[in-house]
């Protein structure tokens, strides 16, 4: 139940000149592909394929991001069933590395969004006030 390394080999952001007051940011996460391996230091892991990427609507940029991680269960058998073509994985494995993907990605992809000045790829919790005015006590 590790990630054993994380590691990005592609990132990518483009700002379009289009201009617009507001945005609405959809960033997805996917498994690419994923093998078991073995490592004399660790022992067997998957090594797991991935991207992410952030799409804005309307179309004023993109970002793009894709690695590749290696993940540990102590019950690594169990965790997952190999055939010829295709590794199927169970719910714990699965979301260990999504929460990964899109935790390492997602402060990637915060930064890139800042030195391109696209909005950033997280809603930010706002404040509503229902009342008109609100009372405070004076500072001395």
């Amino acid at each position: 139940m590790a990630i054993l390394n994380f590691k990005l080999n592609k990132i990518s952001g483009e700002k379009r000149e289009k201009a617009s007051k507001r945005a609405s940011v959809k960033a997805n996460s996917a498994i690419v592909s994923v093998k078991r391996e073995k490592n004399d230091s660790v022992g067997e892991y998957l090594h797991v394929n991935f991207k992410y990427d952030v799409k804005y609507d309307p179309d004023i940029g993109e970002i793009a991001v894709e690695g590749i991680l290696w993940y540990s269960h102590p019950n690594l058998k169990e965790q997952m069933d190999e055939s010829k073509d295709k590794v199927t994985l169970k719910n714990e494995a699965v979301q260990e590395i999504s929460t990964s993907i899109i935790r390492e990605c997602l402060l990637e992809s915060i930064d890139i969004a800042k030195k391109l000045k696209l909005p950033i790829p997280i809603n930010m919790p706002t404040v509503e006030i229902k009342a008109k005015t609100v009372d405070f006590k004076k500072a001395t």
